[in-house]
Formats: structure tokens, C-alpha cells, sequence
């Protein structure tokens, strides 16, 4: 409204402006004209034995008259024979014609015809014109400044009835609790403000869902960490209780795997909440330029003492065109992830295979085994959170149901896919992550 009301004040300052110019233009016009009638009139005057022998005084102030104009006479020699205002100090030239002077220290318009037996000049100071246009462009102020006054109460009652939406949908905001994130009223809301309307009730949609996953979040954290701090608890009153040094010992044991695997539980909470938290949230990416080949053999290398002690043949095939954009750290926990999985479920001389490779120009990491796999059924489940299959939950391997959980987190960040197909030979399990779009980098 400020703005608004500026803007017509400026506007309304320049149309009076353009009035003084458009008005003195015209009123330099007339008064030109009026000069020129006026000195034509005296000229054809017959004065003869009328001119004085000596100049006359005035007989009326230029004062006294609205338009001021001065009347002279002269001899053709130029000596003066009449002036209605001797003391002004006007030059003598004898140049017909509309000319501009300076005399007591004001312009002067004059008019000047020359005959033969004198030389008659009339003139008028120009601050009457400029008064003229002036006094003619103020009487434009008071209706302008009635008519900005209307349009600023206009638009003031425009604005409350426009912006009571706003408030409506402001002060039901207000009287929500933090809990109540349902979608707000869009029907009886104006165009103007339905784009915002819109926006917030996206933004309560997925502040919704993310408290729903918080939740969600904490409820199964939660639960799976009650299992190990239980079994803590035991082992530890196993340890109180033992009265040998081998019972000891074997509780130590027991207290200390069940310590990492806590630890490890923990661990892979914090990358599930760091994964799946929006910019800003968690960790941000770090945006560097990725080869898949050298993060391929680094995981390799990392877990090659845990496939030799489970006695796995891990190896690595790492193409040296596979290059992505993305965070090294967060890929790396990715690849390690798939890793760790094949390692747990594949049996002693098994083989894992860990593919860095571009086929049909997507850059594409692979974990092969030849492990149990599985069921074709069971692998969009796998990937949510705590999901484990009824086949492992039996086995003696111990997990958390996080690590796909993770790599499907971690790789959406990167805009790439997670997809589970069976390996080589109709044996095993192929965890393939595809990258596209953005995360591509070309060389």
C-alpha cells in the first residue's frame, strides 16, 4: 500500500509538472501574440504632433496591471520618445522582431516594429508568464490530492477484504498444537493465496510423514535394541556367577560378542537416521566426483579379513569408467553393507563378487554370491527396515534387518535404485545398484 500510494503521489507530483510545461508553452504563445498586437496597434497609430517633445513620465505602474507590459517609443536615432516605465533600462536595437533582454535584473520578452519616423517596442518580464502557468497548474493539486486520498481508502478496504483469508488461514495455524499437521481448508481460499495455501499443506503433508517415520523410527529402534540389552544383562549375570576361570572366560566371550553386536545394532542406526533424514536434517552429501572401480577394491580390501576367516573367495572387478557424482563416505557404507550381507549368508567356500561396471551407460555396482539367495517374493520386503527372512532368523548369523535398509536409503540420495536379482546360474543373490541422471558424471 505504501508503495501503491508512493507511486501515486510521484505520479500525481509529475502530471502537475507537465502541466506547469504543457501550460507555460501555451500561455508563451498568447502572451508572444499579445506583444506582437500590441506593438503592431501602437505602430499604425497616427501620432503624429501626439509625441511628446520631451519623454513622459508614465501615467500607470506596470504594477497595476496583470500582464505588466511596458510600452516605448524612440526616435529612429533612438532617442526616447515615449515610455509608460522610463526607468527601465531596455537596449535600444533597431531589429524587428520577438527578442529576450535582461534589464534590472529580470528577463523581459519584447516585441519590436520599426518604421520610419520611430521604433516602437513593447515588453513583458517573463516571471508573469511562469506565474500564470504556475498558478494555472496548482489549481490541479486539490482534486489530485482528493483523488489519492479516495484510492489509498480504497485500497486499504481492498487489502482487508483480500488479506482476511490470510488472516483466517493464519489464525487457524495459530490455534493448532504441534501434533495436528492436518491439511488446511484450499476450497473457500482466493487465487492469490492459494498457491500458499498449497505450499503449506504440502509442507504439513511432509512434516507428517516424517514424524510418522520418526516415530516408527523410534517404536522399532527400540524394540531390537531391547533384545541385545537384555542379552547383556545376562551375559553379565552369567559373568557374576561364574565361579571358574573357564566359566569366566566363556562369559567374557559371550559379554564381549554381544557388546559388538550392540555396537554394531547402534552403528547401523545411525546410518539408517543419517540416510533417510532430509537435507539439512542429518549429514549433508558431500558432492565429489566418485570412480566405482576405486571404491570397489578399498571395500575389498577392508573386508577381505572377514571373507579369509570365513573362508569366502572375495574379489573385485572394477571398471575404470564407472564414475558417479556423490559422497565417498556414504557410498562406502553402501558397498559395505551389500558386502557384509553376502558375507554373513554365504557358506564356507563360497564366492562374492564385487562389480564396478557401465553396462548400457549407467555406472552400476554389483554383489554377487552364491549363498542361499532369495525368494522372489520375499525381496521387496527385504529392503525395508528390520525386515529379515524367515529363512536366516534360524541360522546362527545374527543381524538387524538394517544393512539393505541402508544401501536403498543411501542410494535414493544418489538417485539410484536398489534391485535384488537371482546369481549366476540360478544360484545365489545379485544386489545391483544402478545410477542415473544426475549422479552420472561424464569423462
Amino acid at each position: 500500500m505504501i508503495w501503491v500510494l508512493g507511486a501515486l503521489c510521484l505520479g500525481a507530483s509529475l502530471l502537475v509538472l507537465a502541466a506547469y510545461q504543457i501550460t507555460l508553452g501555451e500561455i508563451n504563445e498568447v502572451f508572444d501574440d499579445s506583444l506582437r498586437q500590441t506593438a503592431l496597434l501602437l505602430a499604425d497609430r497616427d501620432l503624429a504632433g501626439g509625441l511628446p517633445v520631451e519623454p513622459r513620465a508614465s501615467s500607470l505602474s506596470p504594477a497595476d496591471t496583470e500582464s505588466k507590459l511596458v510600452a516605448i517609443a524612440r526616435a529612429p536615432g533612438g532617442s526616447l520618445l515615449f515610455s509608460s516605465q522610463p526607468e527601465l533600462p531596455l537596449s535600444f536595437t533597431a531589429t524587428p522582431g520577438a527578442s529576450v533582454q535582461r534589464a534590472d535584473d529580470l528577463m523581459w520578452h519584447v516585441f519590436t516594429v520599426v518604421q520610419s519616423d520611430r521604433i516602437v517596442q513593447v515588453a513583458q518580464p517573463t516571471s508573469v508568464r511562469r506565474e500564470a502557468a504556475a498558478e494555472s497548474a496548482s489549481q490541479l493539486l486539490p482534486p489530485l490530492f482528493i483523488l489519492v486520498m479516495l484510492i489509498g481508502a480504497l485500497l486499504v478496504i481492498a487489502l482487508q477484504r483480500g488479506i482476511q483469508p490470510l488472516q483466517t488461514t493464519i489464525d487457524e495455524l495459530a490455534q493448532r498444537s504441534a501434533r495436528s499437521l492436518i491439511a488446511l481448508d484450499a476450497r473457500r481460499v482466493p487465487a492469490e493465496v492459494l498457491p500458499l495455501v498449497r505450499a503449506l499443506n504440502d509442507l504439513l503433508h511432509r512434516l507428517s510423514t516424517a514424524f510418522e517415520a520418526q516415530r516408527n523410527f523410534i517404536a522399532d529402534a527400540a524394540h531390537e535394541l531391547r533384545s541385545p540389552v537384555t542379552a547383556l544383562q545376562l551375559q553379565v549375570q552369567v559373568l557374576e556367577r561364574s565361579r571358574s576361570c573357564a566359566e569366566r572366560t566363556a562369559a567374557m566371550a559371550e559379554l564381549s560378542a554381544g557388546v559388538g553386536r550392540a555396537k554394531r545394532l547402534i552403528e547401523q542406526l545411525l546410518h539408517l537416521s543419517r540416510a533417510t533424514a532430509d537435507d539439512g536434517a542429518g549429514l549433508p552429501l558431500v558432492h565429489q566426483t566418485v570412480r566405482l572401480g576405486d571404491l570397489v577394491r578399498s571395500v575389498v580390501v577392508r573386508w577381505s579379513g572377514e571373507a579369509e576367516g570365513r573362508q569366502i573367495d572375495l574379489g573385485a572387478v572394477a571398471d575404470t569408467d564407472a564414475v558417479v557424482e556423490g559422497d565417498p563416505a556414504q557410498l562406502e557404507i553402501l558397498l559395505s553393507n551389500l558386502v557384509d550381507n553376502a558375507l554373513k549368508y554365504t557358506p564356507r567356500g563360497g564366492i562374492v563378487d564385487v562389480i564396478a561396471s557401465v553396462p548400457e551407460g549407467i555406472p552400476t555396482l554389483q554383489v554377487v554370491d552364491n549363498g542361499p539367495g532369495i525368494l522372489e517374493d520375499e525381496r521387496p520386503r527385504v529392503l525395508d527396515r528390520f525386515y529379515r527372512s524367515p529363512r536366516t532368523v534360524g541360522s546362527t548369523e545374527t543381524g538387524s534387518g538394517l544393512g539393505l535398509a541402508i544401501a536403498k536409503a543411501i542410494a535414493e540420495k544418489h538417485g539410484a535404485r536398489v534391485s535384488l536379482h537371482t546369481g549366476r546360474n540360478g544360484v545365489g543373490l545379485d544386489a545391483r545398484v544402478a545410477f542415473s541422471g544426475a549422479s552420472v558424471k561424464l569423462l
